[in-house]
């Protein structure tokens, strides 16, 4: 099985290459580390999606709200949540109603302004994003667990240089 999705990826990297990039070895050698990764990121996100959906009832989508707010150890926004995470507003909106069905977040009236309402984090939010963070740790630690420790600092200041030079392209 793992010999025949090898194949398969250097089957699409080959034919993709053939066909659009004949003679330009730069977006070869590209292209056969964007198709993997694109793919590792599918299966990983998959993986982590089984996780939070069977053991505790959420979706990816609502533990980042969760591990956010536990993270940053206080009262948001909406916009605030929205706006540092990949969501829309509406999308938003969706995953806090969820979450506030469930008990794992409240919202809370400003006292500054009665127009804004905080979001924040519940006890029992917090032990599930707590829990839930555990695993998928545990499942990160046992898939990077096939590169030596300094393969894996190697691997993280590429990713790093990486998401800089992502962050920081014009498209």
């Amino acid at each position: 099985m793992k010999g025949d999705i090898l194949s398969f990826i250097e089957e699409k990297q080959k034919l993709l290459q053939d066909m659009i990039f004949k003679g330009q070895s730069d977006c070869r050698i590209t292209t056969g580390i964007a198709l993997p990764l694109m793919l590792i990121n599918k299966i990983l996100t998959e993986k982590k999606e089984k996780i939070f959906a069977g053991k505790y009832a959420l979706t990816s989508s609502e533990f980042e709200v969760l591990i956010s707010l536990l993270a940053l150890n206080k009262r948001l926004t909406p916009t605030e949540l929205y706006e540092n995470m990949i969501f829309s507003s509406g999308g938003m909106t969706k995953i806090l109603n969820k979450l506030e069905l469930k008990k794992l977040i409240k919202r809370v009236d400003s006292q500054q302004d009665k127009r804004s309402r905080f979001v924040e984090i519940t006890p029992q939010g917090e032990e599930l994003a707590k829990e839930a963070f555990k695993e998928a740790v545990a499942f990160h630690v046992k898939t990077f667990d096939i590169l030596d420790d300094e393969e894996k600092i190697f691997f993280e200041k590429i990713l790093k240089k990486m998401f800089i030079a992502i962050m920081n392209a014009d498209v």
